[in-house]
């Protein structure tokens, strides 16, 4: 799967310049846009190799194998930066030629401009900042993930299940489609601020709920005494006692006190509708 073996210090996608002559191309990303140089290697046949940061990100490039100068291939390249202006003016005493001078609105952000390099890449930049009309923030790495399992959960009024969920747990809505009768066909839920999710629907009008079935069989009612999450979600949460307080305040049944040991701080709940719940605190 792309981006599962990531090599530290990098991301998914890096990209590779190629240039006419290597050094004069890496003092010019120094003095522009304040690269390091990472590493460098060359090979058996003389192919040269270099690894440069910028900001938070890696470039690799390679040009002017045994002193021969080389065809560039030219690229265009987008960085999100502090200062503009001071990246621009740097860019042009580095001898590289502007495209478009520091502007305000520039590609739909505060503040941007564009420059190209010596060996004729095209860099074009600018500020962002969150505001209205910003254009949305990516997920994170971690948040992009999908998720390999998902809990599935019935409720006998759907809708409500999760605008309770939402009110008592702090679980972000992501999908509702009701059908003709109202009643929850799919619903989706986010239980944090990752991608961990949670599916729920009313399957049938007959379903009931663990808390109606308790009431009715004896048996349900009988294990149902014993406070374990049977048949319950697991969900990890920063600060477990203020979130106990949220749920407990919503109406969440508690299923015994927050409790402490391996694997990390707790507690157990079962919602409206008698679903058993535990939450808990990486230790």
């Amino acid at each position: 799967m792309i981006g599962k073996s990531i090599r530290p210090g990098f991301h998914t996608v890096t990209p590779y310049l190629i240039v006419p002559e290597l050094e004069p191309m890496i003092a010019f990303l120094k003095q522009a846009f304040g690269a390091t140089v990472h590493y460098q290697a060359t090979g058996s046949g003389g192919g040269t190799h270099t690894e440069l940061r910028i900001g938070d990100s890696m470039i690799m490039m390679s040009g002017g194998e045994n002193g021969a100068v080389r065809e560039s291939m030219p690229i265009m390249i987008f960085l999100y930066l502090e200062d503009v202006d001071g990246t621009y003016a740097a860019a042009l005493a580095a001898g590289g030629a502007t495209i478009m001078e520091p502007t305000d609105g520039a590609f739909g952000e505060p503040r941007g401009a564009g420059i190209k390099d010596i060996a004729g890449n095209q860099w074009f930049f600018a500020t962002w900042s969150a505001r209205p009309d910003a254009p949305p923030a990516a997920p994170s790495a971690e948040e992009a993930v999908h998720q390999d399992t998902i809990p599935m959960l019935s409720y006998e009024d759907g809708p409500a299940a999760m605008d309770w969920l939402a009110a008592a747990f702090g679980f972000e809505e992501v999908e509702r489609w009701l059908d003709d009768n109202g009643r929850l066909s799919h619903g989706e839920m986010k239980t944090g601020p990752g991608n961990s999710r949670i599916m729920l629907a009313s399957p049938t009008p007959e379903y009931q709920s663990p808390k109606h079935l308790r009431a009715q069989y004896a048996p349900a009612q009988k294990w149902s005494e014993t406070p374990w999450v049977i048949n319950g979600v697991l969900v990890y949460v920063d600060d477990v006692d203020a979130h106990h307080t949220r749920a407990v305040q919503a109406g969440a049944t508690p299923l015994g006190q927050i409790e402490d040991g391996f694997p990390g701080r707790r507690y157990r709940v079962e919602d409206l509708e008698g679903q058993r719940w535990m939450f808990m605190q990486r230790a």
